[in-house]
């Protein structure tokens, strides 16, 4: 028992020692007597840097500003293609609202003609169904005389009306009568024309539009 404690006094004597030496060593370091890094170089800190000379100071600032200048050129060339895209848009915006005007306005016109072309299909039905009546009240005589001067288009179309006024009044139709006075080539052309019934389908170059009311 007395050999362990004399071992355990030995360790702890030992420890008081070199914490005493250590703090010795460390007093005479910090009273400048030695120096314990340069005998102990992982006590030794980092060397303190000298401030950076103006001219030094000047050439970082230099850099950071081009690299800010770089940044703000990338940027502006950015916003450039951003600029000439959305240009391009509103020039392709424009050129459809254009089309589109232009669709709208031949729209517009043609339902303008075909008022136009309705209005006078009507004023031409409506003188036609005048002139039938006309006709139908004359002596055989007078009507051809005024027939005579019409196109073959308006003599069809007042001939049909005429025949349809008599069918629908329930009357004999004059309409063949008036027909053997005109000469004999007219006559069979009339003739034959009114058998195709519509005076649109005709193979002719007269046209309902070219004389849209029929001579008196």
């Amino acid at each position: 028992m007395s050999r362990f404690s004399a071992k355990v006094r030995i360790a702890y004597l030992t420890l008081v020692i070199l914490f005493t030496g250590g703090v010795f060593l460390y007093l005479l370091d910090t009273w400048g007597v030695i120096r314990l890094e340069e005998k102990l170089p992982f006590l030794a800190s980092d060397p303190p840097r000298a401030p950076l000379s103006e001219d030094s100071q000047t050439l970082l600032d230099k850099e950071a500003l081009e690299k800010q200048e770089e940044k703000l050129k990338e940027k502006e060339l950015e916003l450039q293609e951003l600029e000439q895209t959305l240009k391009e848009r509103q020039g392709d915006l424009k050129q459809e609202q254009q089309k589109l005007e232009e669709a709208r306005s031949g729209l517009k016109e043609a339902r303008a003609q075909l008022e136009r072309e309705a209005e006078a299909r009507e004023t031409r039905k409506q003188k036609i169904q005048q002139m039938a009546e006309r006709l139908g009240a004359m002596p055989p005589d007078d009507a051809v005389a005024i027939v005579r001067g019409w196109s073959n288009v308006d003599v069809v179309d007042v001939f049909v009306q005429m025949e349809k006024n008599a069918e629908e009044a329930g009357e004999q139709s004059i309409v063949p009568f008036l027909i053997t006075k005109l000469p004999r080539e007219r006559a069979s052309l009339i003739t034959t024309l009114m058998m195709d019934a519509v005076a649109e389908r005709l193979p002719s170059s007269e046209q309902p539009g070219d004389n849209p009311e029929p001579q008196q």
